[in-house]
């Protein structure tokens, strides 16, 4: 997308998480390397150097592909935190 491209191009090199919330739509995460735990009320979506968790209701995994996940629900909060690789769940588990 050429908008991410405009808005990412200062930390060339750099992961970063991309994600659009819609209002009483869900959410579009790209670049997603796991999925935490999740729950009707919360869903924690892991990136590379970064995690961020999306809170609201009714929430659930819609699609989640390739790096790709939509949450469909009411998402009222997105909380970001920075942290290393390391700290990123295996695939399949935590």
């Amino acid at each position: 997308m050429r908008l991410y491209d405009e808005i990412f191009k200062d930390v060339e090199g750099m992961s970063t998480a991309r994600y659009t919330v819609v209002p009483n739509g869900g959410g579009y995460f790209e670049g997603v390397k796991a999925v935490g735990d999740f729950s009707p009320q919360s869903v924690v979506v892991y990136f590379p150097n970064s995690s961020v968790i999306a809170e609201g209701e009714n929430l659930r995994i819609k699609k989640y592909y390739d790096g790709d996940l939509q949450i469909a629900g009411r998402i009222f909060c997105v909380r970001s935190e920075l942290h290393g690789s390391e700290n990123v769940p295996k695939k399949g588990g935590k």
